[in-house]
C-alpha cells in the first residue's frame, strides 16, 4: 500500500502570486502602433490624415431615425434642464431679495 504523505503544504504567498500575474499581464501588453518606434520612424502629417480617413470609413454612422431620436433626446433634455435652472434662479433671486430687505430694514 501507498504510504500517507505527512508533509504539510507550504502556505501560499498571495502577494507573490499577484505580483507574478501583474508582471505577466504587463509583458503581454503591447503599446499602440502609434507609440512604437522612435520619432524618426514616424511618417508625418500625411500618414496621420490617411489613418484618420481610414478610421472614419470604419465608423458605424447612425441611421436617420437614430439621428432624429438622439437629437430629440438632446433638445428635450436641454429644455428640461433650462426650466429647472430658471426655476432655481427665480427662487434664489427672490430669496436673496427678501434677505437684503430684511437686513436693510
Amino acid at each position: 500500500m501507498a504510504e500517507a504523505d505527512d508533509t504539510v503544504p507550504a502556505p501560499r504567498d498571495k502577494g507573490a502570486e499577484r505580483r507574478a500575474k501583474r508582471a505577466e499581464r504587463a509583458a503581454r501588453a503591447r503599446p499602440a502602433k502609434s507609440q512604437t518606434g522612435s520619432p524618426k520612424d514616424r511618417q508625418g502629417f500625411g500618414a496621420f490624415v490617411r489613418e484618420c480617413v481610414a478610421e472614419l470609413k470604419r465608423v458605424q454612422w447612425p441611421t436617420r431615425p437614430q439621428l432624429i431620436q438622439a437629437t430629440a433626446v438632446v433638445i428635450i433634455t436641454c429644455f428640461i434642464v433650462g426650466v429647472y435652472l430658471y426655476a432655481l434662479d427665480s427662487l434664489f433671486s427672490r430669496l436673496a431679495g427678501w434677505l437684503i430687505t430684511q437686513q436693510a430694514g
